[in-house]
């Protein structure tokens, strides 16, 4: 079997350390799936739960406290993300499948734990730990993916794994339209204790990269991401997985939101408001599948990870300003809104899909883990500001699209890091 890849032909597709290549994608693309959809079931139900959750803790559940408390969520849960750079460290200490395995097991536990709080300290704290787990997946399962498939294939395979997020985000629009009235926001969350079960399908059928196992002759020390020589690639990927996590949380997931809200202020009732979230959620994984579906192709056609990143950091500020601020703000269309959906989710989400490719070979094998795993994790940190500035942006004016497109300026910031990260187009994953 020929394939091309990023405009390359490659050779027939072998076996890499005793499993085939699309059984190690498969499984690390359902993991990454089932991420997304613990992750997004939180957008959909933010209303309802804080409507019942603010009261039981003494506080109004008004507009203006939904969104200020909406948003302080969404940051506690990304800095629980944030706290996870130990797993990037742990799955190159002791493999990349054992600690896959129990970052799965975390989210899975906590997102259902998230159904039965009371009140909202204790969702607070059951969405941290739950965005602790969801955090170490990528860090353990995107090096487990690069390291155990061909170098022929690795690049088409490593740019496709992110569908799984738009994948997972679609499910969860799914199940939100289809039963979200039926189970509750109570019920929803305790669909996310479904993902365990692949921890037991990963320990029986997926093994650790014969050539990244490790040794005490390996093992690198975390201090090694800030030696001379690795220091600037270190600081240079966290920071723009910073601009992009903060830019991605501050507007695309927003959406459903802003169309709950602006139709129940309309008169319309609750249920149908949040059948309108879900299926702009699903409009908007539209263009994030298609994205990372030519994220490949995207890299292979201008040569250089650098101006495809430069080439969806534009695409997102313009995006983001055409959809919320023009669409919402000046021409008050739903209609308009929903149309540019797609092209909001295919760069502010798409763009993911480079670094499923471009991150991992920043990092020689032994740091590979770690590298990404810091890399995330501090761009969560710096991040998790932007979903609490968008509520209380949104508190103060009024709008939530004027406070969504101001803070898109991130692309903008996040220009010159990009010149700062090596280019490895076309070049093997380090060893």
């Amino acid at each position: 079997m020929t394939e091309v890849v990023a405009g390359v032909t490659a050779a027939p597709v072998a076996k890499a350390g005793g499993v085939s290549p699309a059984k190690v994608f498969w499984a690390t693309w359902l993991g990454w799936m089932l991420d997304g959809f613990d992750a997004a079931i939180y957008g959909y139900i933010l209303v309802a739960a804080l409507s019942e959750l603010l009261p039981a803790s003494g506080i109004e559940a008004s507009r203006a406290n939904i969104g200020i408390y909406g948003g302080l969520l969404f940051s506690i849960f990304m800095l629980g993300w944030a706290c996870s750079m130990v797993w990037g460290w742990a799955a190159d200490r002791y493999g990349r499948v054992r600690m896959m395995c129990w970052t799965v097991l975390v989210y899975s536990v906590f997102t259902a734990l998230c159904g039965l709080s009371t009140g909202i300290v204790t969702f607070a704290v059951f969405r941290f730990l739950a965005g602790f787990g969801i955090g170490g997946e990528w860090a353990a399962g995107t090096p487990l993916l690069h390291e155990s498939v061909p170098e022929t294939t690795r690049v088409r395979l490593a740019g496709w794994l992110h569908t799984a997020t738009p994948t997972g985000l679609f499910l969860a629009a799914f199940v939100t339209l289809v039963g979200g009235n039926l189970l509750g926001w109570r019920g929803m969350f305790f669909l996310g204790i479904l993902p365990a079960l692949l921890t037991v399908y990963l320990r029986i059928n997926i093994p650790e990269p014969a050539r990244t196992r490790p040794t005490e002759a390996t093992r690198s020390s975390f201090a090694e991401l800030f030696a001379r020589g690795q220091a600037q690639t270190t600081w240079a990927a966290a920071l723009l997985m910073a601009c992009i996590i903060f830019g991605l949380w501050s507007s695309n997931f927003w959406a459903p939101t802003v169309i709950i809200t602006k139709l129940t202020a309309a008169g319309s009732t609750p249920a149908h408001a949040q059948q309108m979230g879900a299926i702009a959620g699903l409009i908007t994984n539209v263009g994030t599948l298609a994205g990372c579906l030519l994220m490949p192709w995207v890299t292979g056609a201008l040569g250089s990870r650098r101006w495809t990143a430069v080439l969806f950091f534009l695409g997102s500020l313009v995006s983001v300003v055409a959809s919320y601020e023009v669409a919402i703000a000046h021409l008050d269309s739903l209609t308009l809104f929903l149309i540019l959906l797609p092209i909001l989710g295919f760069f502010t989400n798409g763009v993911f899909g480079l670094f499923t490719i471009w991150l991992p070979e920043m990092f020689p094998s032994a740091l590979r883990g770690a590298g990404s795993g810091f890399a995330f994790s501090l761009g969560r940190v710096l991040g998790a500001a932007g979903p609490t500035l968008i509520g209380a942006l949104a508190a103060a004016t009024g709008s939530y699209p004027l406070a969504i497109s101001l803070l898109s300026l991130i692309y903008v910031v996040g220009l010159p890091f990009i010149a700062l990260a090596p280019e490895t187009a076309n070049r093997p994953l380090a060893k």
